[in-house]
């Protein structure tokens, strides 16, 4: 199957992930630029929503609940507009607000990100059926056939696979929708949802967070659009180290909810009318993320302290110099009182949210000088130095120091840096695990975190860089000087009335060139490398080989649907479920074992008809071993001896065997 040959999934993909949320945004009247902006986040909120609430009113998992939550939605939606419209003032739009320059500027950003993520991914990839041979994609990819399977795409219940309790199913449940809706396999199905979150969604979310921050420019927008692909950290890394699917799709909605949460404590520079119309929609993609993956709802919270403080300090401040008295005091102690609960609940949350300790092993990696490095040089974790992007953050940090507007980006900025360099180099003690255990202490989830922040400063620095080039080109022609245009892009959401000339334009294309020429080398060129990698099928591939490969193929036509196997998971025979259709004892390496099932697995070997084994393997249709050896994905021999056992003592007959992967039927107990 070559690409072309998908492309009726990436459009099923594109349909999923932005009709709903489109349909609810413009039945709200958002127009169409922030509908569109929105369209992502407010669609995983449908569909994970819909997945949860079609078990309780017995409809199968289908297109049928997202279509019914998608009418309600916009029924809500438009009603809320209608409302809001009644009482809102007109808005006045300013120059740069108005849709002109900055929508082909932001379209052509957007083609141009999709360009670059898309093409690296596709590469990295290689072709639609490959999939990531890594720990997690063992559960991810079992876990999509499950919901096919069971018709229940609950975050509530999917965990049942494998014998634990809720998991976030967001992703999952997109994944399936495709694969039902499209026919497609789930492998190629996963890559083309994964690739349009990438390459659309994410760069998407940059460009309207880079607006509400600074305003609606075209350089504004064409900055953040190059440099949302200008980074291993993300998205490549979470699409290779893991496989971190779900954190994933969540942290490529983040941009975009941080951004509705900026405005909502009404610090955008762009004119969005009401706030409490910024309100609700920020609620409505809340769901959507936390369904993603919950530790990026937690990076939300702990991302927006700095600007609410902010807000809190300015109003404070405000009520400060009024001489209006006690209702002003008794407005600011109200805003400290619900600034401090907010923290107090986040405190809360923080511990509710966090995994077992034994979960969040991970140890650190470096050293903390080495930790500040990386994070100043955009080089997360172990990458190459990103010099463009670095000199642009830099460039950013200065020129926002030194305007004193939006200062509060910058304890964003910080609050991500110190969880990184906490995580990345601080003792594994309980400090350590209190503040980043929420991402299982684990490096790379954080330092994806990375560019969300950086991505603002280093946008706000290029159109430094870009505001010098131009005042130089333009005071060369002798017809605009330095100030005038400096005053314009700093000003930018105060309605300059400056129209971009073809000089302008010019410095825009060498801007784009020269940006996506410096930022697409080391860093990002070795996360590809990377992820190719992991993404390989060959004869020693570390899940799954090509041997293991062409005899899970073979399963349907000799193993019946309702009969079960057993293996090691460890080695990739647990995915005979994703690719085939037929179940394992366990669907996933960290699944229970059935009780009764484990003399199966560990030994001792039990005798021929043995009454303690046997009834539990007649109950649950025992009657094959899927035997891929001892080789696992993560260089170890985890045991299950159990099963070498039953072999050498013949209780088991070989059925077919490609190389050294052997599928045996069990003769241990009588038929059933």
């Amino acid at each position: 199957m070559s690409w072309f040959d998908a492309v009726p999934q990436f459009l099923l993909a594109l349909v999923l992930l932005f009709i709903p949320g489109l349909a609810v945004g413009l039945a709200a009247r958002l127009g169409a630029p922030r509908a569109v902006a929105a369209a992502p986040g407010v669609s995983v909120s449908v569909i994970g929503v819909a997945a949860i609430a079609a078990p309780f009113v017995g409809v199968t998992w289908s297109l049928l609940p997202v279509v019914a939550v998608t009418i309600g939605m916009a029924a809500v939606a438009f009603g809320a507009s209608v409302l809001l419209r009644k009482r809102a003032k007109p808005v006045k739009l300013a120059a740069e607000d108005r849709p002109r320059y900055w929508i082909v500027a932001s379209l052509a950003a957007a083609a141009l990100a999709a360009f670059l993520i898309g093409r690296r991914l596709l590469n990295a990839i290689g072709s639609p059926e490959s999939f990531s041979q890594t720990f997690d994609n063992v559960f991810h990819l079992n876990a999509v056939r499950y919901i096919l399977d069971t018709g229940s795409g609950s975050s509530l219940t999917l965990n049942a696979m494998t014998g634990a309790g809720s998991y976030p199913a967001a992703w999952h449940d997109v994944v399936s929708l495709l694969v039902s809706a499209g026919g497609g396999e789930i492998t190629s199905s996963v890559n083309a949802v994964n690739i349009v979150v990438a390459a659309l969604v994410w760069p998407l979310g940059c460009m309207y967070l880079a607006q509400t921050i600074w305003g609606r420019h075209p350089a504004v927008s064409i900055a953040a659009g190059v440099l949302s692909a200008a980074f291993g950290a993300f998205p490549i890394s979470l699409l290779d180290f893991g496989v971190l699917y779900p954190n994933f799709l969540a942290v490529a909605l983040l941009p975009l909810v941080l951004a509705l949460g900026v405005d909502a404590l009404g610090l955008s520079a762009v004119s969005y009318g009401s706030r409490i119309m910024s309100l609700l929609l920020l609620l409505a993609v809340l769901p959507g993320m936390a369904l993603a993956h919950p530790s990026a709802a937690m990076a939300w919270l702990a991302l927006m302290l700095p600007p609410a403080f902010y807000v809190y300090v300015r109003v404070f401040a405000e009520n400060l110099r009024s001489r209006r008295g006690r209702g002003r005091v008794m407005v600011s102690a109200a805003l400290g009182l619900a600034f401090i609960a907010a923290v107090v609940l986040i405190r809360l949350l923080w511990d509710v949210v966090r995994p077992p300790a034994e979960a969040a092993f991970w140890p650190p990696v470096e050293t903390t000088g080495q930790a500040i490095g990386e994070l100043i040089a955009s080089s997360a974790i172990g990458r190459p130095v990103a010099w463009a992007v670095m000199a642009l953050t830099l460039l950013g940090i200065y020129v926002t120091i030194r305007s004193g507007r939006k200062v509060w980006l910058l304890g964003t900025y910080l609050v991500a840096a110190a969880l990184f360099v906490v995580v990345s180099s601080f003792p594994a003690d309980d400090f350590r695990l209190s503040l980043t255990g929420i991402w299982y202490n684990d490096p790379p989830r954080l330092a994806a975190l990375l560019p969300l922040v950086t991505i603002p400063l280093a946008c706000r620095g290029a159109v430094e860089v870009w505001c010098w080039l131009s005042s130089a080109l333009a005071a060369g022609a002798g017809f605009l000087n330095r100030r005038r245009f400096s005053r314009a892009v700093e000003g930018a959401a105060k309605g300059s009335g400056l129209r971009p000339g073809a000089l302008l334009v010019a410095a825009g294309i060498v801007m784009i060139v020269a940006l996506a020429a410096a930022t697409q080398r080391g860093n990002v060129s070795q996360a590809q490398a990377s992820m190719a990698g992991s993404y390989r099928l060959s004869e020693d591939s570390p899940l799954v080989s090509t041997d293991e490969m062409a005899l899970i193929k073979r399963l349907p036509g000799e193993v019946p649907k309702d009969a079960l196997m057993v293996g090691n998971p460890w080695n990739g025979s647990s995915l005979a479920y994703a690719f085939a259709d037929r179940k394992l004892v366990q669907l996933h390496i960290l699944s229970a074992v059935p009780q009764g099932a484990a003399p199966l697995l560990n030994g001792p070997v039990p005798s021929k008809d043995d009454p303690a084994v046997c009834p539990t393997v007649e109950s649950l249709k025992i009657e094959y071993i899927l035997d891929f050896g001892h080789r696992e994905v993560h260089g170890r021999d985890s045991g299950y001896k159990g099963l070498d056992a039953l072999i050498a003592a013949g209780l088991a007959t070989l059925e077919d065997s490609q190389g050294e992967a052997k599928l045996y039927r069990l003769d241990l107990c009588p038929a059933p």
